[in-house]
């Protein structure tokens, strides 16, 4: 950093152990340093000094050699305090110049990055041996808190579950049984993807419930009254009926409309599918379905007809979906978590 601020460059004589000798990299220039290892210590002290620079400006590059991407990336730490910070490669080419009047090329500027997140949130690979210990702390500072690793036939990982002993003991005793699930991708060097399970407390505010394993963590009596909510997706869908074969599953009917339209249907249907969804009486929901079944030959009535009026409309529901017909719930749990989704898996899970 010394030799970036003052704009020279260095090349190494000797370096070893115990012993660094540089000096500036035009020849014709007087700058010399020597420094020897401190006994019993990782510390270098500085033994002989040549201040004095005869270096020609020609000799100046924009391009410096000491400025790699390791050097740059302890300098930019404190741009990635916190994981909603974007601060992209082109940021870092736009900061060296800058600061240093140094230009570095966009590997570099990726590498600086690479080198500052691998520091400052540690090794992906290393995140996972350190995941059963911080399970252990989870489970014995927060009571009631189960989590669940399970790995391969070669050791190796494969599901994390977790849910935090208040969020479930909060549902099973205070909350409506209804409860919306959905999945996530993650961003990390290894991908994956999170299962969110959430619901909506006494205020309408979000309250996440489980990721992962719902059933283990709700450890309900009677599951025949709880009813869970999907965007359609067939691995949910299948999971739910496997997994909750006595309970209600319903579909959000924003997923289905969005069906419809990529189905070409005509978008005048929707302020009528709507009110159908809402509905609470048959009679209004027929009624409404009557007038759905006059447009382009009862296309959009047929479709609907197919998904099961049981799986979106409330009239139709056979649990109670009470105010959630979508699956808003989870999505903004998944928006919330947008940039936390790239982090190592401990660091994702804390």
């Amino acid at each position: 950093m010394y030799a970036t601020s003052k704009n020279f460059q260095f090349c190494v004589i000797k370096s070893t152990k115990t012993l660094f000798m540089i000096h500036c990299a035009a020849k014709e220039c007087e700058w010399r340093m020597r420094s020897i290892r401190v006994k019993d210590s990782e510390l270098f002290k500085v033994t002989r000094l040549n201040d004095n620079h005869k270096c020609s400006l020609d000799f100046i590059y924009r391009s410096h050699m000491q400025t790699s991407g390791k050097v740059i990336g302890e300098c930019i730490k404190s741009k990635y305090n916190g994981v909603g910070r974007i601060y992209r490669p082109k940021d870092i080419i736009q900061d060296v110049r800058q600061e240093f009047d140094v230009n570095i090329s966009y590997d570099k500027a990726w590498r600086a990055r690479e080198a500052t997140l691998e520091s400052v949130r540690g090794m992906p690979e290393d995140s996972f041996s350190y995941l059963p210990c911080y399970c252990a702390e989870l489970e014995k500072n927060n009571p009631g808190t189960i989590t669940y690793i399970e790995s391969d036939h070669e050791n190796k990982f494969k599901y994390f579950f977790m849910a935090l002993g208040a969020s479930f003991r909060g549902f099973r005793s205070a909350m409506r049984p209804i409860i919306d699930v959905d999945g996530t991708h993650l961003k990390g060097k290894y991908m994956g993807l999170l299962f969110v399970a959430a619901t909506q407390d006494g205020n309408k505010k979000i309250y996440p419930v489980a990721f992962g394993k719902l059933r283990v963590a709700l450890a309900l009596e009677d599951f025949s009254e709880l009813s869970l909510i999907s965007d359609r997706h067939k691995n949910i869908e299948r999971g739910v009926s496997l997994v909750f074969p006595e309970s209600y599953h319903g579909h959000c009917m924003h997923h289905i409309k969005q069906s419809m339209k990529a189905k070409k249907i005509d978008d005048v249907v929707f302020p009528i599918y709507f009110k159908a969804a809402k509905a609470y009486r048959i009679s209004d929901f027929e009624h409404l379905m009557t007038q759905i079944c006059g447009f382009e030959g009862g296309k959009a009535h047929k479709y609907l007809k197919d998904v099961g009026f049981n799986k979106w409309s409330r009239a139709h529901f056979p649990g109670y979906r009470y105010s959630i017909l979508t699956t808003n719930i989870p999505e903004s749990m998944n928006a919330a978590l947008r940039d936390v989704r790239g982090l190592p898996i401990t660091a994702l899970v804390e």
